[in-house]
């Protein structure tokens, strides 16, 4: 490990926490972005290293802090990003510089065959943006993912994006009952994606309808 490492986790885990907090309680950005002067720059230096080392958590904390200047680097690192690497990259990307065709990192990601934790960011993320081609890629997942919370927040992500309350699916229960999967971890059966199937039509009727 590196002297460059070795100072990147050791101001990492003091600044944002060890890495089960950052896991849990998500990556608390509100402090680094309310810095200002001598500290801001400091900071600013530290997270640019550990964007360097290959940490997506740093772009998402240079995001926070607007800093523009990071997008180079995170565009270079995007090119070999995978999963929730990739996700978190094209969203701070896309914070720093809005840009629609960001989103189609993370529809690769949500389409792709990485563990459904990388799915779940993605379809999360993908509420971020408004495109035809991203939305037409949550209402698959809605009726072709074979894990359950990747297609419950596929239809949370598409509630947002379309400005219907209750904007989880937990709210319309003819939709949240065929969304789930079957009980006990049992496998998927056909009647299953029939289901899911009716789920992602109900969605497209309460779109329809406003």
């Amino acid at each position: 490990m590196s002297e460059a490492t070795d100072r990147w986790r050791a101001w990492k885990e003091q600044t944002f926490g060890n890495d089960y907090m950052i896991w849990h309680d998500g990556l608390y950005t509100a402090g680094v972005a309310a810095l200002t002067g001598q500290p801001r720059d400091e900071a600013l230096s530290m997270l640019r290293l550990g964007l360097s080392l290959g940490d997506d958590h740093a772009a998402e904390a240079l995001a926070a802090m607007g800093d523009a200047a990071s997008v180079e680097s995170m565009r270079a690192k995007l090119a070999d990003a995978q999963g929730t690497e990739k996700v978190r990259l094209a969203l701070a990307m896309h914070e720093l510089q809005p840009d629609p065709v960001l989103a189609e990192h993370l529809v690769d990601v949500l389409r792709g065959p990485l563990h459904w934790a990388h799915r779940i960011d993605a379809a999360m993320g993908l509420r971020r943006f408004s495109g035809a081609a991203d939305e037409a890629a949550l209402l698959r997942a809605v009726e072709e993912d074979p894990d359950y919370l990747v297609r419950y927040h596929a239809c949370d992500s598409l509630l947002v994006r379309w400005g219907i309350q209750p904007a989880e699916v937990t709210g319309h229960r003819e939709i949240f009952e065929r969304v789930c999967g079957p009980k006990d971890d049992a496998p998927l059966e056909a009647g299953d994606f029939a289901r899911f199937r009716e789920a992602r039509a109900l969605l497209e009727g309460l779109r329809e309808r406003g």
